[in-house]
């Protein structure tokens, strides 16, 4: 995402929105490299070790149901109370970022984060365990929308989808990183241990070195404020005057549109998918696949792998081919996901083997995300730098009441059952739902 300033018809090119404002090249230059390196990069960086403290709960649960005695909807009540209390958390974060500062309400997450997961291991009762990890569900809700917010102050519409994409790739590579550090951990240590260590090495020095590298918006950082070069959604919200937005206005604004309404429900109903498939892949492999519960990590790690490839594929698509509109790749990846998810549902692992069933793991994974991460890039168009934290927030509280419900029902469905194709089959329908509320949402 860099050029050379030496360049100056393709540095005009490039940054269309740099122009006139008194930037030399060797200016325009700096400013791109700035928002790349140190906003975009080290957000994506901090966050890919943010996970540490809430995938955790999903990787680590056959080990959490053996050692507690609990039952699956028990340990899916567990996923559920973070998921909620995520949502009221994402809901205000950003909001919070756009008033306080992102990077402030980004450091109060990390630092929080870690506190929490290392009380939850200390604790010894299921009630017990439920305060501190409910608290640090509303704490995890602190980063994802005020870094949306924080992106979309150095990016304009044009050019936001791919770089608000590799962000997004990072909750993928987050994955990977949960899967692989947690999973190792658990394995060798115990699930106690793979709620304290990571949190204290990884994800609480990152979060410090993403507080000091990087800056809100370009004025801190000693640039001008880039120009919007489009017309639509994002030129709207940008034009309203700050008392027309102050507070509860900004919510009641954009919920107020129908069409962003109708982006969150179908956010709601993808992110049943995404979470269903987060949270329930390591007990599906545990359960059904004939394998040992040490080896459950290692074959489960193909959704996180297509995790990280998604967002950036779905976010340059929109950008390169459709005019930074996102609702065709929103329902070309919902169409796609959906048939990967009724093999999943009808055609068994020991049948399809496990190889296949890696694959579809991969495919799984990029498509859902990378759907998930278009939806966000819609909603900080929805918002525009004034609101795009707002907005982000807004829709990620739809995502979690989603992921939370998507806990207790599956976790109902396999207690009661056991039916793993119901499971799919749900998730399925549920994103075919999605594909048509983004269709009539679209710009």
């Amino acid at each position: 995402m860099n050029t050379r300033p030496e360049d100056s018809n393709m540095a005009k090119c490039k940054w269309p929105e740099l122009e006139g404002l008194g930037l030399c090249e060797e200016g325009k230059y700096e400013f791109n490299k700035f928002r790349f390196w140190r906003v975009v990069i080290a957000a994506s960086v901090f966050y890919s070790f943010y996970y540490l403290g809430r995938l955790n709960w999903g990787i680590c649960m056959p080990w959490i149901i053996e050692d507690l005695s609990i039952s699956s909807t028990q340990a899916g009540v567990g996923a559920s109370l973070l998921m909620w209390a995520y949502a009221v958390g994402t809901f205000l974060s950003g909001r919070f970022g756009e008033r306080l500062g992102q990077r402030r309400v980004c450091l109060w997450g990390g630092i929080g984060t870690t506190v929490m997961n290392c009380l939850v291991a200390l604790q010894t009762s299921l009630t017990a365990i439920f305060v501190p990890w409910t608290i640090n569900g509303f704490i995890q809700g602190q980063a994802y929308a005020p870094i949306n917010g924080m992106i979309c102050n150095w990016y304009p519409k044009a050019g936001r989808g791919i770089a608000t994409g590799i962000f997004a790739t990072s909750m993928g590579i987050s994955t990977i990183i949960a899967w692989a550090v947690t999973g190792w951990s658990v394995v060798n240590y115990g699930w106690r241990w793979a709620f304290t260590w990571p949190l204290i090495f990884l994800t609480l020095p990152l979060t410090l070195i993403f507080y000091f590298v990087s800056r809100n918006k370009p004025e801190e950082a000693g640039f001008p404020a880039y120009k919007e070069t489009t017309q639509g959604i994002s030129t709207q919200a940008e034009a309203l005057r700050d008392d027309q937005i102050s507070g509860v206005k900004a919510w009641k604004y954009l919920l107020g549109n129908w069409k962003f309404l109708f982006l969150c429900l179908a956010s709601f109903a993808a992110y049943v998918a995404r979470y269903g498939l987060l949270t329930w892949i390591p007990l599906y492999y545990a359960k059904t696949a004939g394998i040992s519960m040490k080896n459950v990590p290692l074959l489960t790690f193909g959704t996180p792998i297509g995790m990280a490839i998604g967002p950036v594929v779905g976010g340059w698509i929109s950008d390169r081919f459709f005019g930074a509109k996102r609702w065709q790749v929103i329902v070309m990846y919902c169409l796609l996901s959906i048939v990967i998810l009724l093999t999943m549902a009808f055609i068994p692992i020991k049948i399809m083997g496990l190889t296949a069933g890696v694959i579809l793991q991969i495919l799984a994974g990029l498509l859902v995300l990378g759907m998930c991460g278009v939806l966000f890039t819609a909603a900080c168009d929805f918002g525009g730098r004034k609101m795009a934290g707002t907005a982000v927030g807004t829709i990620n509280f739809f995502n979690y009441l989603g992921a939370g419900i998507q806990g207790i029902i599956i976790g109902g469905i396999l207690d009661s059952s056991g039916n793993w194709t119901l499971v799919w089959g749900l998730c399925a329908a549920l994103l075919a739902v999605a594909a048509i509320l983004a269709s009539i949402a679209r710009e």
